[in-house]
């Protein structure tokens, strides 16, 4: 931030000058590959001189810290890191408590209450976890092989922080269908989806990525 100079006017009328969107996420953005794309707190990005505003007014534009470093890819914060082992209790919990296989939105509501994060993060969602967990019961592959899961499958979906940035800058920092953006309903969540998915051989390409909040992006899912 700059200091006040000498020649800085106290003045009362001067009107408070709004920083455009794209600038704070630019900002979050040069920070995130200063610390290699990691999690990053809203105290060692307010210690950053080179910020071009403060935590604070990040947070009120977006709705929270969390919600304005998910629109960059970074995860991390307060969440919970659970071992393969427990998010396997937990699916098979609430599987046999429904009677057939769990999408995220039942593992977010039953059992631990979580999200589909973890399971991404091991067998690259909660419906492959699924198909993990049936093929383990039906003898066909070990328990080691069950909690290893395959990784493989969560790279491919990752989108490169990057060209995340591109395809939301080329969007305008907007939902595609619908319009809206975090920056004016802080209750708006965007995500980077694959408009061919990848297990359908769609590349990590801004050409086959397109900006969608998560309303819109769960509806295209559920079609």
């Amino acid at each position: 931030m700059k200091e006040i100079g000498t020649d800085f006017k106290f003045d009362l009328g001067a009107k408070k000058v709004r920083i455009d969107t794209a600038d704070l996420l630019e900002s979050l953005k040069r920070y995130s590959e200063k610390v290699n794309g990691k999690y990053f707190s809203t105290i060692e990005y307010d210690e950053w001189n080179e910020k071009i505003a403060y935590s604070g007014t990040i947070s009120s534009r977006f709705g929270s810290w969390n919600k304005a470093l998910k629109l960059l890819g970074i995860d991390g914060g307060r969440e919970r890191r659970y071992a393969p082992e427990e998010l396997i209790q937990n699916l098979e919990s609430i599987w046999k408590q429904l009677g057939y296989p769990p999408g995220k939105r039942k593992i977010s509501k039953m059992g631990l209450r979580i999200s589909e994060s973890p399971y991404k993060k091991i067998w690259g969602g909660v419906k492959r976890a699924c198909e993990f967990l049936a093929r383990y019961h039906a003898g066909k592959i070990s328990r080691e092989e069950l909690m290893q899961g395959d990784v493989t499958i969560y790279r491919r979906n990752t989108v490169p922080l990057k060209t995340r940035w591109m395809v939301l800058k080329r969007d305008n920092y907007s939902c595609r269908k619908c319009g809206q953006n975090p920056s004016t309903n802080h209750n708006v969540e965007l995500e980077v989806d694959h408009i061919v998915p990848v297990s359908r051989g769609g590349a990590n390409v801004p050409e086959n990525l397109q900006t969608l909040c998560k309303s819109c992006n769960q509806g295209k899912k559920d079609k």
